[in-house]
Formats: C-alpha cells, sequence, structure tokens
C-alpha cells in the first residue's frame, strides 16, 4: 500500500527481490539475501499485489518498467501475475538473465 493517491505518477519502476527463500537461517542471511530481499512462500500474492499496487498509481497512458532476475523464477511465470501485457522488453546481463519489461497503462475514453 504505497502512500499515494490513484494516478499520481507518469512513470513506476518495479523492481522487487527475485531469490526465492527456503526459510533456512543460513539462506537467510546470505549476502544476496541481505542486500536485495528475498522472496517468501507467498511470493506469488505478494508480487500479484505489487503488480495492482504500481497500476494503481500509474496515470493512463503511464509506463511501468519492471525488471526480473530468471535465478530461481521464470519471467513467463511472473508475466502471469497482471492481467496487464507488456509493451515490449529487453534481455541483459551475464547471463542474459535479467529482463527489462514495460507496460503502458491503458487509456480509458470516456463517451
Amino acid at each position: 500500500n504505497m502512500p499515494y493517491e490513484d494516478k499520481s505518477f507518469s512513470m513506476v519502476v518495479f523492481d522487487p527481490p527475485h531469490l526465492k527463500c527456503s526459510g533456512s537461517k543460513k539462506e537467510a542471511n546470505g549476502w544476496q539475501m541481505v542486500k536485495y530481499g528475498n522472496l517468501g512462500k507467498d511470493w506469488r500474492d505478494m508480487l500479484a499485489k505489487g503488480f495492482k499496487e504500481c497500476f494503481r498509481v500509474l496515470k493512463p497512458g503511464g509506463f511501468l518498467i519492471f525488471k526480473w532476475n530468471e535465478t530461481d523464477i521464470k519471467v513467463s511465470e511472473i508475466l502471469k501475475l497482471t492481467p496487464e501485457r507488456p509493451i515490449f522488453g529487453h534481455i541483459s546481463g551475464k547471463r542474459s538473465n535479467t529482463h527489462w519489461i514495460c507496460f503502458m497503462k491503458e487509456i480509458i475514453k470516456e463517451e
């Protein structure tokens, strides 16, 4: 729940944690988990709510830039968590597993 009104921004960047944590204390205290965060067992619900919240604060015609690394979860699984469809994307990184994906919020014309 971001502390912003609906339709507040022309652009939003969503870069959530991408590593799943099994719950072990050793894994949770690893440097990547500490630096970047991790996904718990409720990751699908958390990310779906994150997308919904990003689109809520986005103005019609605005852009959502989404960054995802496929270390643990394929981007195809993540895109199932939102009804919105991307307009384009780009793969980068040493192993080409980082995805930059652009969405545009639909402009609804009032009659």
